[in-house]
């Protein structure tokens, strides 16, 4: 009789558990994450009859942006179930609950490794930790890895003014760097030249560097070069910072690109095969 009575208590709680119903906020948060260099990202998998399309008009992003945060992807063919990339617009993000008809969505954050309320919020959001600390009273007693915090509510629709939060920096530098700028037309108005190069690359680790920068032997200073990492069919924009120096690289380094540039291209090794474009 007592196992009767037990496994009729463990069938009706089970039942209890199901037949509650499911809040609006818990069909509709999202989980953001932070990926370098596009910084906190959305994830949607594809279901059936989405489309690049739908997400640029769903999350207010255009197609290069979409484009350029999933290189690996063929926009003609996206497979079900292919986890797609949104950059999250920080001037999207309201840190005050959404007055009543607004289409906002509750977003939230899980704590990595070495990360700090201080990072979440200046480097990540660009606000003061204090707004992290309204949102999320618990934080005063210190973060832990795998915890959950509530970032705000993001309505792609709504243009949230910088000026209204305290800010560091500019929150979109990371998007702009991002980036696949041609030159070509312009150039080309101005009876210059593109010139396509292809040769060994090298990058040197432990410099915390978030620009894209790039040295070559003759290209102008202050210019920009496309550089691709056929391997992988990923393509940046990165600036001529300066000429390579005879004699400090081995003469085989056809060009030196910023630490940033190599995590961008999807590059573990310190030398690589490269191929780039840019103005004579």
């Amino acid at each position: 009789m007592r196992l009767i009575g037990l496994t009729l208590l463990l069938y009706l709680t089970a039942f209890s558990l199901q037949a509650q119903p499911v809040s609006p906020d818990e069909k509709t948060q999202k989980f953001v994450h932070y990926i370098d260099p596009i910084g906190l990202v959305i994830i949607e998998v594809i279901e059936p009859g989405m489309t690049f399309y739908t997400l640029k008009s769903r999350y207010n992003v255009s197609l290069d942006t979409l484009y350029t945060a999933n290189p690996d992807l063929d926009p003609s063919f996206i497979p079900l179930g292919y986890p797609i990339q949104i950059p999250v617009n920080p001037n999207y993000i309201s840190f005050a609950p959404p007055v009543s008809g607004e289409d906002s969505i509750p977003i939230f954050y899980r704590v990595q490794p070495r990360e700090t309320l201080y990072r979440i919020s200046k480097v990540y959001l660009g606000v003061p930790p204090e707004v992290l600390m309204g949102l999320n009273p618990r934080v005063e007693e210190g973060l832990s890895i795998g915890q959950v915090l509530h970032l705000g509510w993001y309505n792609p629709s709504q243009y949230i003014q910088p000026d209204t939060i305290e800010s560091i920096g500019q929150p979109n530098d990371s998007l702009q760097l991002f980036q696949i700028t041609d030159f070509e037309r312009q150039y080309e108005a101005e009876g210059r030249t593109i010139r396509e190069e292809k040769g060994l690359a090298v990058w040197k680790p432990g410099v915390n560097q978030s620009n894209y920068y790039v040295l070559h032997p003759t290209a102008d200073v202050g210019s920009f070069m496309e550089i691709t990492n056929p391997m992988l069919h990923r393509t940046l924009t990165a600036k001529v910072a300066g000429n390579l120096t005879p004699g400090i690289y081995p003469p085989h380094v056809a060009i030196v690109v910023s630490p940033s540039v190599a995590r961008a291209l999807g590059v573990l090794d310190q030398q690589f095969f490269a191929s780039w474009r840019f103005v004579e």
